[in-house]
């Protein structure tokens, strides 16, 4: 409708048209005057839309925003818990790998106190010493 509006307008103002009536320029006008009424409009309802559509975008970045932050706070104190345990468990370990050192390392020295014991007591039989001096 507009279209034809402002077609006809320009049809007429450059045909110079002489013949036609006062009801015609005045329903040209209105058309002219009704199409400008409606682009207004039309302007206020996509300026409006815009707006609301910002205000929606502003909301859900916002709760994005939110959300992350709360997501990588959750995961940060996850990964605190989760490197406590490890530690722990790694002190746990150490210690009980020190302990069973400690155990092979007293069994050795055992074992090596009775090897040299046996090697004097041999020694003093074989040279005729004392025995009892192979106990200290």
């Amino acid at each position: 409708m507009k279209t034809k509006a402002m077609a006809l307008a320009l049809l007429l103002s450059l045909m110079g048209c002489t013949e036609s009536s006062e009801e015609t320029k005045s329903e040209v006008s209105k058309e002219m005057e009704q199409a400008g009424e409606n682009t207004s409009e039309a302007y206020e309802e996509a300026k409006e839309s815009a707006a609301d559509s910002w205000d929606e975008t502003k909301d859900a970045t916002s709760d994005a925003y939110e959300d992350g932050k709360k997501m990588a706070s959750d995961a940060y104190e996850d990964g605190k818990e989760m490197a406590s345990d490890a530690y722990d468990d790694g002190k746990e370990m150490a210690s009980d790998a020190y302990d069973a050192t400690a155990e092979k390392a007293g069994e050795f020295k055992d074992a090596a106190a009775k090897k040299a014991h046996e090697a004097c007591v041999k020694m003093k039989e074989q040279m005729g010493g004392d025995v009892s001096e192979c106990d200290d």
